[in-house]
């Protein structure tokens, strides 16, 4: 494949990884009773999850999955075990696949989010608006002249919500670099959406520009003393407390791995390569090892996130593979060139419903923007 620049090269080295080891949800979601009035939605092979809380006033939902068919999934189970609406949908990072469902059911159920996560939606681009508007083709009317800033509540440090006799409160760890995760704690029912810090079994997802903050202790450390009893994560299975401190453990031993290299003057590049967790070789994600390192070594030198700058470019070409229910396709330009696309929640498809009804075949041109780590996708159109 021909390399077109960094960001495409890693986004096709990661499509090329083989099916990962470790604790990965199975093949078919799961809606999974918790406690009373609380049920987990555990998204298929790692997928996102989310919570769902019936009460005698109105459903509250945490995280709304990764895509149009699994939101509409999971409305499906919420409608099975209540008739009362969704009243709120609580949003517990700033990542598509985690709120990208959230026009499913706002307006008018209201979204309450962390300041920080709002300032970056406030900053959206058109298309972003246009996309928003437009994911849910049952939700046309309502959505025709929607801002999703219109039903937004925030809060900063803390905020409790309390609704049908249910309390849920919601947890901002303090950092600087944090961009607005948050873990939602359920204190009458043991239960708590620990966001990404509440991996199991999983190496952590920590990277350079510090979109999940830096290496996630001060999080940890917050929610170990509530000692729940559910800890459901951002993806995966689903944890208890024994595996908040397993995860502390291992960012000890990793800070501890990478500080020893830069103490032997070692490059970034080489710590990269050199970066192992041995034992932890049985967990998930291996491919998340030198991103961490990156991000630790940042960390230690006091370092602020990674910048990097993204060029907006066109191509027209055709969908020749697809994996992820369309999250990645692999194209052909009609100039020839391959190139490895990210389709996120926030693309702009015109032509199909969403990208999981992409075909191998299909005809289309693209908006994206060229980066070192993603390939995110702007705009794309489908050709008849």
């Amino acid at each position: 494949m021909r390399r077109i620049s960094s960001r495409l090269f890693i986004v096709t080295f990661i499509l090329s990884l083989p099916f990962w080891a470790g604790a990965v949800t199975p093949e078919k979601p799961e809606f999974r009773k918790l406690a009373a009035d609380v049920y987990a939605y555990i998204g298929k092979l790692n997928d996102a999850n989310a919570i769902v809380v019936v009460t005698s006033q109105g459903v509250v939902v945490i995280d709304t999955g990764n895509n149009q068919p699994e939101t509409r999934n999971i409305l499906k189970n919420i409608q099975a075990v209540t008739k009362q609406p969704v009243r709120y949908v609580i949003i517990t990072q700033n990542h598509g696949d985690h709120f990208g469902g959230t026009p499913l059911f706002s307006p008018p159920a209201t979204v309450i989010m962390h300041e920080r996560v709002a300032k970056d939606w406030k900053s959206w681009k058109p298309h972003l608006i246009k996309s928003w508007r437009k994911r849910f083709s049952e939700r046309e009317d309502a959505l025709k002249d929607f801002h999703p800033m219109d039903t937004v509540v925030t809060f900063n440090d803390h905020m409790t919500l309390s609704l049908g006799g249910k309390v849920f409160e919601l947890i901002y760890v303090n950092d600087k670099y944090n961009p607005g995760d948050i873990g939602v704690w359920l204190p009458q029912s043991g239960v708590l959406h620990a966001g990404f810090v509440g991996y199991k079994e999983r190496h952590p997802d920590i990277r350079p520009d510090y979109s999940h903050g830096t290496t996630w202790l001060k999080q940890l450390e917050a929610f170990i003393p509530l000692q729940p009893k559910f800890v459901v994560p951002g993806h995966g299975p689903i944890s208890d407390t024994k595996d908040l401190q397993a995860m502390i453990d291992y960012l000890t031993i990793a800070r501890q791995r990478v500080r020893g290299m830069m103490d032997k003057g070692m490059a970034l590049d080489e710590i990269r390569k050199q970066f192992h967790m041995n034992e932890y070789k049985d967990w998930d994600r291996t491919q998340h090892l030198p991103i961490t390192a990156a991000a630790i070594y940042r960390e230690l030198r006091g370092e602020g996130p990674e910048i990097t700058p993204s060029v907006e470019k066109t191509v027209k070409g055709t969908i020749a593979k697809i994996q992820e229910e369309g999250r990645y396709l692999g194209v052909t330009s009609d100039t020839g060139q391959s190139l490895a696309l990210r389709i996120s929640n926030a693309t702009d498809i015109e032509g199909i419903a969403d990208r999981s009804h992409f075909k191998p075949g299909m005809k289309f041109t693209a908006l994206y923007e060229e980066q070192k780590q993603w390939n995110e996708v702007l705009e794309m159109k489908i050709m008849p």
